[in-house]
């Protein structure tokens, strides 16, 4: 199995963020929700404030994107530090020099 799972990681075959969501889970719901009240906002606005609207979407979808990077680089880190504490317990081989935070 983990041969399986590095070498699909090496051919880009584990990409979490094409999975697809049930429409009528939580999530699809809100997402549904959300897009119903721009839809509606979007209504009421004139030229002007509609490009406003646009470039904080865009804005709000660039830190969005940003912070889920963060979160999934320091997420990867923490699952690699765990992993290499299971496998060397009481020991640190890969990390001697390496402060504990980083």
């Amino acid at each position: 199995m983990t041969n399986k799972i590095l070498s699909d990681f090496f051919y880009g075959n584990i990409v979490p963020n094409e999975k697809q969501f049930d429409r009528n889970s939580e999530f699809g719901k809100a997402a549904a929700e959300l897009v119903k009240e721009e839809e509606k906002l979007r209504a009421m606005l004139d030229e002007e404030t509609l490009a406003i609207l646009d470039k904080m979407i865009l804005s709000q979808g660039t830190l969005t994107g940003m912070t889920a990077e963060g979160y999934f680089i320091d997420g990867f880190k923490t699952g690699f530090q765990l992993a290499l504490a299971i496998l060397y317990e009481g020991e640190k081989p890969f990390l001697k020099g390496v402060s504990e935070g980083s």
